[in-house]
């Protein structure tokens, strides 16, 4: 379905621009990227989705090489609430989701391709959860093939019941007391956090210690 070599964001200058390789073979196939804050999750499906646009359009793709056939592509990267229609941001997330698998149960000769950054991010921990893991397995159910980034490390289990499921991340290290990122994406699950990190570094109030992670 997709063979990327190197690939990068377009519009990060060369010199910071960090390229990395990505294949899915065929639906149904979810990648769960797990990762850090500010480690890359977001920049990456934004990379994928702009290189696969720049092929169908005829463009110059950033990267190496890029084999792909025609797909649909469906995003769930940038939603936004509307004050004037009263919709919340969670809502405005259900509805774009259920979008998805209403594109999916429709006949067509393309496969569709989507992109689900930070899945129900609008609600509270213990019913996105929930809610994540059974759309998940829907995607699945629905032959989907897709990125989901997410901060949920309980997802990653997902991929012990079924091979249609695999675990992606991005990482940091800490050096000096200061966290680094490589945005380099590697197999399986996120072995790290920083959201403490990041308050303390910043002068927020954290009440529970820090402790070097001995995976960093």
């Amino acid at each position: 379905l997709i063979h990327g070599r190197a690939l990068g964001h377009p519009l990060i200058p060369a010199d910071q621009r960090v390229c990395n390789d990505f294949d899915l073979l065929a639906p149904p196939q979810v990648v769960l990227i797990t990762g850090s804050n500010m480690a890359g999750k977001s920049s990456f499906l934004r990379t994928v989705g702009l290189n696969l646009v720049l092929a169908y359009a005829g463009g110059v793709v950033c990267a190496e090489g890029l084999e792909t056939r025609p797909l649909r592509l469906f995003s769930a990267i940038k939603i936004t609430d509307s004050v004037s229609d009263g919709i919340s941001y969670f809502y405005a997330e259900v509805k774009r989701l259920k979008s998805l698998l209403d594109a999916l149960q429709q006949p067509d000769d393309l496969p569709l391709f989507f992109f689900i950054d930070e899945i129900f991010r609008g609600t509270n921990n213990r019913e996105r959860l929930i809610g994540s893991r059974a759309y998940i397995r829907a995607l699945v159910a629905q032959n989907g093939a897709g990125l989901v980034s997410t901060h949920d490390l309980e997802l990653v289990h997902l991929a012990d019941e079924t091979p249609h499921i695999r675990n992606q991340h991005f990482r940091e290290t800490v050096q000096d007391g200061r966290m680094v990122f490589d945005y380099t994406l590697r197999p399986g699950p996120c072995p790290t956090t920083n959201a403490l990190r990041i308050m303390a570094l910043e002068g927020l109030p954290v009440d529970v210690v820090l402790e070097k992670n001995d995976d960093q």
